[in-house]
């Protein structure tokens, strides 16, 4: 799998978000979702490009490949999986829940995103 910093990460993740809601993703969409300009968002989207994850842009709209959609989804799974279990186990706010899931999910080993699994099952 393509060698993806938490930053890339994180871009996939926002644009499978909004993907989900809107017909398609503006680099526009992007900055603003993030407080960022556009120069970044496109400076971003070229690397997400050279790792194959996302298409080259036209007009601003941002497509992922089927790697971006697979890479984002497991992110996601990670996020929404670390949020259940700070809050449901843990009973961490909502809000807290979501900023540190945010930065864990990019850093949680396989076997305790296992052990979560399991946790969360009983």
């Amino acid at each position: 799998m393509a060698n993806i910093h938490e930053s890339g990460e994180n871009y996939l993740e926002l644009i499978l978000d909004i993907s989900k809601t809107q017909r398609e993703v503006r680099s526009i969409d992007i900055a603003r979702r993030l407080g960022v300009s556009r120069a970044s968002v496109s400076k971003a989207l070229g690397v997400l490009r050279e790792a194959g994850m996302v298409e080259p842009a036209y007009y601003g709209k941002v497509v992922l490949t089927e790697a971006g959609v697979e890479r984002a989804s497991e992110v996601r799974k990670r996020h929404d999986l670390l949020c259940r279990y700070l809050t449901d186990i843990l009973g961490v706010s909502k809000d807290i829940a979501e900023v540190d899931a945010c930065r864990m999910e990019h850093i949680v080993s396989e076997e305790v995103m296992s052990k979560i699994k399991d946790i969360l099952k009983n």
